[in-house]
């Protein structure tokens, strides 16, 4: 279910308790050479439309806010950022409008690294806010299904970062007329410190800001030359299975009164 393709007595007729409502976020920002602007947003929203359509009829997916944090790409051309304040304030306006609205189930899915940060601050301060109204969850899908991502790469670590062999599969699999392959860069960044990692299933143990003019000239962090539509179907696959197993618990979260 697409809420934007629902009608006010679609919505009257959803069971505010058990209904999963869920919110995917990404970024308008630069990819590489060789990938749309777009690409966190529209892969977020697929994985979240999949996981719909297998659980018919618990599940509706909102219309994502498109735009997200992305200072650190601001020195390719098209990227396009919110402060951190207004990507917050945005989701919690969608947040309190359905809760308003008395759904009780609300779940963010973010497919941008950029995000990571604010969505776990929501996930704080939403929750405290609309205690015993409704139960506010939010995870990062690429983080959801590490260990499914992992036992199908093919690239060393530091290939899967940002417009890589995982990006440019899943695109290559639900968009492939907007992947532009033969203008793909492979760029393996150094961080210069075995506590940095730009590696998307790597995780750094600390914390620092990368603009990513720095670390990659084509933007791309990782080796995309690797993808192919068919791993795109399986990596998509495996992220969706992880979300739909989700979203199934998250169901019978209890709701604190």
């Amino acid at each position: 279910m697409r809420w934007e393709e629902l009608s006010v007595p679609d919505i009257e007729q959803l069971d505010r308790d058990r209904t999963v409502l869920v919110l995917p976020i990404g970024s308008v920002e630069q990819h590489g050479r060789h990938l749309p602007l777009g690409t966190d947003t529209l892969l977020a929203t697929s994985v979240c439309c999949a996981a719909a359509e297998r659980l018919s009829g618990k599940v509706a997916v909102l219309p994502p806010p498109w735009y997200g944090f992305s200072p650190h790409h601001m020195r390719f051309a098209g990227t396009v950022t919110l402060r951190a304040e207004t990507l917050m304030a945005l989701v919690e306006d969608v947040v309190a409008s359905l809760v308003a609205h008395g759904f009780r189930r609300l779940l963010v899915v973010n497919g941008h690294g950029g995000n990571v940060g604010l969505i776990d601050v929501l996930s704080s301060t939403l929750g405290h806010k609309f205690r015993g109204k409704s139960r506010i969850a939010t995870l990062t899908y690429f983080q959801l299904a590490r260990d499914a991502i992992a036992k199908l790469r093919k690239s060393q670590p530091g290939g899967m970062g940002h417009a890589c062999e995982f990006e440019t599969a899943m695109m290559q699999h639900i968009r492939p007329k907007l992947v532009a392959i033969d203008r793909a860069k492979v760029t393996y960044p150094q961080t210069g410190s075995a506590y940095l990692s730009t590696d998307l299933l790597g995780g750094s143990r600390a914390r620092t800001y990368h603009d990513f003019s720095d670390l990659s000239e084509s933007g791309t962090f990782g080796d995309p030359t690797l993808a192919s539509p068919e791993a795109g179907a399986q990596f998509h696959a495996a992220v969706v299975d992880e979300l739909v197993g989700f979203i199934e618990d998250f169901a019978r979260w209890r709701v604190p009164e």
